[in-house]
């Protein structure tokens, strides 16, 4: 490849086209700016390289593949990002060939990589990691797996975080360089072949290497990467391209596995995200001229962290955990007034819940807050650290039910059968912001065990009539005959709002809010079921395992002969959209929810 200064010059102008459409694009859907204008020069330099889709390259976290995209012929239609039928908002092998591996959670991209560099033996693989991800037990535990065996795969670490001081950066820029120049690769082969022949060419060839061990660490990060078997490369300038294409054609051409350092600047690019990098990490739509958004009503997070900071002043053992996510979780407030006692472990769920349960057995009170879908990660911590020692540990699940946007991998519709498929947890899912600050005033003094708390994303629904919240007690909304409509979460807010179309056809009922899931009210069941022709449960969530079957389960035990009809989701693959479009097109909400409960209610007659 012809290195000249009209190449670069080409490769650079492209490089500002994708800027401006990152940023028009995002302005008006929403998403992943900031770290996609930092990775612009990196996934040019790698599509310039590679041999893709040949070749395969894989993302750790994959909110970083929209400059992939706009190379792998998605570009016309990148408008569509995140929007129902549009460009998806991570990869995923059913929208383009050159996605490889579905990539919305992090830890994923190493063990993927591994395993198919071992199947495709021939090809590279590169797995571009973020440095957040890097951290992340998953990922760590493929590093040490592919050091050992593996040679065709190129890890590069994105690393738009870690600061570099002036004059060891300018010494790593020139080490990096000279680490993969032609000269520098020669010479050191040249002389690891004539020193290794007899015994004093080994021990002659184990002092240089000690040496250019040593020179690296001088110069260089510390690293482990080569304490695991890797050759070391960089660190590399993330948005010289020159460089980063010579580096890139080095390493292809290296026995690995190779590991490359590789600096960038989160925001590159867009004045407005290089100044405010966690704001335009993950953005709603705004102006690209002022950054400004559009400001929201009072949400679930918020309530939640509003609360928390109120029971915190007056409980020092109050202790808040979350997992890379301090203010998308409502947090930022208890992080500036109570930094010692709000813990941001990272990229690393199951870590999160095992160290809230040591603060636990130890007498504090931990909040552990992670959206619905990252809690998938922490099952075994869930079950071994938590239920079986029936630990005080309150679970605040937020992003539960369909999300939107962000797709199929972050969908939170699992929660609910996770949990009530584990003994000792109690949970309960808010139908209302009231609800949700009652119990967050609550579970300060709450130590009968785990302790689950599930809400949607976005705006609190309140209703004039504010509910009382009480563990194990249901509330009775509208009052009716034939029809036992049971509602938990923000199945609520839908019921209700299409209460007249269902009086219309002559489907009206009694209407309850059905915020405690385990204990469910089970004098209410008890005594209430027999009077009705048809019982409805409502969540917005997989619809085995949940709120239905846990009343199923109840009345089964009881010997209860009544049918139960469980609406909720009954299909796992939810795709990117509009958060209220998806919840009307799988059949919770508006006309589509009316003609489920017709169905059921008529279709058997």
């Amino acid at each position: 490849m012809k290195l000249d200064k009209e190449y670069i010059e080409k490769l650079q102008k492209e490089s500002e086209k994708i800027r401006e459409t990152l940023v028009e694009t995002t302005s008006k859907n929403g998403g992943h700016l900031a770290p996609n204008l930092g990775i612009v020069e990196l996934t040019q330099a790698i599509h310039e390289v590679f041999n893709l889709p040949k070749d395969k390259l894989l993302f750790d976290v994959g909110h970083q593949s929209y400059v992939h995209k706009l190379l792998t012929g998605r570009d016309n239609n990148f408008k569509t990002l995140r929007t129902k039928g549009g460009i998806g908002p991570f990869l995923d092998p059913k929208e383009s060939k050159y996605d490889f591996f579905i990539a919305g959670h992090a830890g994923s991209a190493l063990s993927a990589g591994a395993g198919i560099a071992v199947a495709n033996p021939k090809d590279k693989v590169i797995v571009v990691v973020g440095d957040a991800s890097i951290a992340n037990g998953n990922s760590l535990e493929a590093l040490n797996n592919i050091g050992e065996n593996i040679k065709n795969i190129i890890v590069i670490l994105n690393d738009n975080e870690m600061s570099i001081g002036k004059n060891v950066g300018s010494l790593s820029s020139f080490f990096g360089r000279l680490m993969v120049s032609n000269t520098y690769m020669s010479i050191r082969n040249d002389i690891r072949g004539i020193v290794s022949k007899g015994k004093v060419g080994n021990q002659v060839k184990n002092f240089l290497e000690r040496i250019e061990t040593s020179v690296k660490q001088f110069f260089l990060p510390s690293s482990i990467s080569e304490v695991l078997g890797y050759q070391f490369l960089g660190v590399i300038d993330g948005h010289n391209l020159e460089d980063l294409v010579k580096t890139l054609e080095a390493a292809k051409e290296m026995e690995g596995p190779v590991f490359i350092h590789v600096k960038t600047e989160k925001g590159k690019g867009y004045q407005l995200a290089e100044e405010n990098k966690e704001k335009f990490h993950g953005i709603s739509p705004f102006n690209p001229k002022t950054g400004e958004v559009k400001s929201g009503d009072r949400t679930y997070s918020n309530i939640f962290g509003i609360e928390l900071v109120r029971i915190a002043e007056k409980d020092e053992d109050i202790f808040a955990i979350s997992a890379a996510m301090i203010k998308g979780t409502g947090l930022g407030k208890f992080k500036k007034e109570f930094p010692n006692r709000c813990i941001d472990v990272g990229i690393a769920e199951g870590h999160a819940v095992t160290f809230a349960g040591g603060l636990a057995i130890s007498g504090k009170k931990p909040y552990i807050a992670i959206y619905s879908t990252f809690f998938q990660r922490a099952l075994d911590q869930m079950i071994h650290d938590v239920a079986l020692q029936n630990l005080p540990v309150r679970f605040i699940v937020d992003r539960a039910g369909i999300v939107g946007e962000d797709g199929k991998t972050h969908q939170g519709i699992h929660d609910l059968r996770i949990f009530l498929g584990m003994p000792n947890y109690t949970v309960l899912a808010p139908t209302t912001g009231t609800e949700l600050e009652d119990i967050i005033k609550l579970s300060g003094e709450f130590n009968e065990g785990p302790l689950v708390v599930r809400f949607p994303r976005g705006t609190a629904y309140e209703m004039e009539n504010k509910i009382k919240f009480k563990l194990g007690k249901w509330n009775e909304i509208i009052s009716g005959n034939n029809n036992l409509y049971l509602a938990t979460g923000a199945m609520l807010k839908e019921l209700l709002e299409i209460k007249d179309q269902l009086k219309d056809k002559n489907l009206d009922g009694t209407i309850v809010s059905c915020t405690s899931i385990r204990p469910l009210d089970e004098k209410y069941i008890l005594s209430e079921f027999s009077k009705y022709e048809n019982i409805f449960t409502f969540e917005d969530a997989y619809e085995k395992g949940g709120f239905g079957t846990e009343i199923l389960e109840f009345i089964n035990e009881k010997k209860i002969n009544i049918k139960i009809n469980i609406i909720g989701l009954d299909n796992i693959s939810i795709p990117h959209g509009s958060r209220n479009i998806l919840l009307e097109d799988f059949g919770l909400r508006g006309q589509k929810l009316i003609e489920r409960i017709e169905e059921k209610i008529n279709g058997k007659k």
